[in-house]
């Protein structure tokens, strides 16, 4: 695969401190040793910096701006940092350490899905288990107002919906400028994975843990 791998790893995390520190070996590992070098990890740790550099010595490290490590930066100005400093200019394979139990064969997959499909930009999909048109917005107490405005009473009259997953993004590096913050757009295609675990409270940590040591 002509590509660049980009791992974004901010220091800073509300939900559960350190959670990139107690991640990166999940993702990482599994990464062949052949495409280390075009793997790059995005950070303002020092802990993951030093740890990639003695570990996982064949990537290379990207020493993420005080501006983009902020709480508030989006991913996206997070990767066009990585592609003007590394000038990168071919497809790009965005990973969050978040999903530690996806698994190499299903990014090349879903890069073969991406090429054969002839895609400006991936995203996947997930199934949902509830569907939108069953969610209220909570307004008062014990009171509430549809999310989407409908009188469909029948589930089988409900359109087709699916859960937005980031477990894997790909996109051409010129193309970054045309998706929106959460890296899609109207051209996206979406790749279907199972539905999986996305690490951020300790409740999902603990089911990860649960899965991986059984």
């Amino acid at each position: 695969m002509d590509i660049d791998i980009i791992i974004p790893a901010r220091r800073g995390s509300k939900g559960i401190p350190e959670k990139n520190q107690l991640l990166l070996d999940h993702t990482l590992s599994k990464i062949p040793l052949e495409y280390h070098e075009k793997t790059i990890i995005t950070t303002d740790d020092e802990f993951l910096i030093n740890k990639i550099g003695h570990t996982y010595s064949e990537c290379r490290i990207h020493h993420r701006s005080e501006k983009s490590a902020q709480d508030t930066a989006s991913v996206k100005e997070c990767i066009a940092e990585v592609i003007n400093d590394f000038s990168l200019n071919r497809d790009i394979i965005m990973l969050y350490l978040t999903y530690p139990n996806r698994d190499w064969q299903t990014i090349v997959d879903a890069y073969k899905w991406y090429t054969g499909n002839k895609s400006e930009s991936l995203l996947c999909r997930e199934p949902i288990q509830d569907h939108p048109y069953l969610c209220m917005y909570e307004i008062d107490k014990n009171k509430g107002r549809q999310i989407i405005e409908h009188d469909l009473y029948r589930r089988q009259d409900y359109p087709t919906c699916f859960r937005l997953s980031h477990m894997i993004s790909i996109f051409n590096a010129a193309a970054l400028k045309k998706l929106n913050k959460n890296l899609y757009n109207e051209n996206t295609n979406f790749y279907r994975v199972p539905q999986s675990i996305d690490v951020d409270t300790y409740e999902d940590l603990r089911k990860f843990r649960d899965l991986y040591d059984s």
